[in-house]
C-alpha cells in the first residue's frame, strides 16, 4: 500500500475516534432519539472500518506445529467495505439528505418501523421471545398508525405507501439513488459497489481473483481498492456528522484535520 494512503487512512481513523470522544458525557438534546440512532450507525461504520484496518495488516496462521503462508484477507475487507458503505448511505438518507425536520421524522419513522417488521418474521422458540414478539406487534401497529397520519406519507404513491408500511424504508430508492443523494459520483459508486457486491455474493469473478492472487503483494494490491473506498466513506461520514452536531463545530477550526476530511470526501464525489 502506498505510504501516503496508509498514513491518510490512519489519520482519518484517529480523527474519527477523536470526534466520537468529544461527545462523551455531553447532554443529549431534545431530539435525542435521532442522535442516539445516528451515533449507532456511526459506531457500526467505525467498527467495520477498524476490523478492515486490522485485516489489512495481514496474518500468519499457526496451529500446533503447522505454520501457514501469510495472507491478507482482501475478500473479507471488501465485504466489510460494502457493509460500511450501506450503513453510511442509511445514515445520510435518514439524517442528512433531508429538506427539513418533517422529512427527517418521516424517514426515521420508516426505518424504525422496518426494524420491528424485520424481527417479526423470526419465529420465537422460548417464552420470553414469545412475549417480546407480542409486545413488538403492538409497537408495529402503533408505528404504522403514526406513519399513516404523517403528512409526507399521505403524499406518496399507493405503492410507496405500501412499501413504507411493510418495512421497505428506502421506498423505491436503490442504493445507487441513495449514493447520488449523498453526493457520490454516480459512476464511481456504481463501479465500486458492483465490485464489493461480487465478493459479498460469491460471484465467479471474485472467486477467480481469489484463486489468482496468491502472493501477499497481490493480496495487498487487491485490498487497496477497498481501503480507498473506506477512506471516502469515513471522510463523508465525519463531514456529515460535524454538520448535524453543533457540538462538533470546532473541528472545522483544526485546519490540518478538516482538510484531510474534505480531501477524501471530494475524491468520492469528483472521481
Amino acid at each position: 500500500m502506498d505510504i501516503n494512503y496508509e498514513r491518510d487512512f490512519d489519520l482519518l481513523i484517529n480523527i474519527s475516534l477523536e470526534i466520537g470522544n468529544k461527545l462523551q458525557g455531553q447532554k443529549i438534546p431534545e431530539n435525542g432519539q435521532f442522535i442516539y440512532y445516528a451515533e449507532g450507525l456511526g459506531q457500526k461504520i467505525i467498527n467495520h472500518i477498524l476490523t478492515a484496518r486490522n485485516l489489512f495488516n495481514g496474518y500468519q496462521l499457526v496451529i500446533g506445529k503447522n505454520i501457514y503462508e501469510p495472507k491478507i484477507d482482501y475478500s473479507s475487507i471488501a465485504i466489510l467495505t460494502r457493509a460500511a458503505l450501506e450503513t453510511y448511505l442509511s445514515f445520510n438518507y435518514i439524517f442528512v439528505a433531508v429538506q427539513n425536520d418533517k422529512e427527517k421524522e418521516f424517514r426515521f419513522l420508516c426505518w424504525d418501523l422496518a426494524g420491528y417488521v424485520e424481527r417479526s418474521d423470526f419465529e420465537p422458540k422460548i417464552e420470553k421471545h414469545f412475549e417480546l414478539k407480542e409486545s413488538e406487534r403492538k409497537v408495529i401497529e402503533k408505528l404504522r398508525n403514526q406513519l399513516s397520519e404523517n403528512s409526507i406519507f399521505k403524499k406518496l404513491s399507493t405503492k410507496n405507501q405500501a412499501r413504507a408500511l411493510n418495512g421497505q424504508w428506502r421506498l423505491d430508492n436503490s442504493w445507487n439513488q441513495l449514493a447520488v443523494k449523498a453526493g457520490f459520483n454516480k459512476e464511481y459508486f456504481r463501479q465500486q459497489y458492483k465490485f464489493l457486491c461480487g465478493y459479498a455474493h460469491s460471484s465467479r469473478l471474485s472467486i477467480i481473483q481469489i484463486q489468482q492472487n496468491k502472493s501477499i503483494d497481490q493480496q495487498r494490491e487487491m485490498a487497496i481498492a477497498s481501503v480507498g473506498t473506506l477512506m471516502v466513506i469515513l471522510a463523508k461520514h465525519m463531514y456529515d456528522y460535524i454538520e448535524i452536531m453543533p457540538q462538533l463545530i470546532d473541528v472545522k477550526q483544526d485546519i490540518s484535520k478538516y482538510q484531510i476530511i474534505l480531501a477524501w470526501k471530494t475524491i468520492g464525489e469528483q472521481i
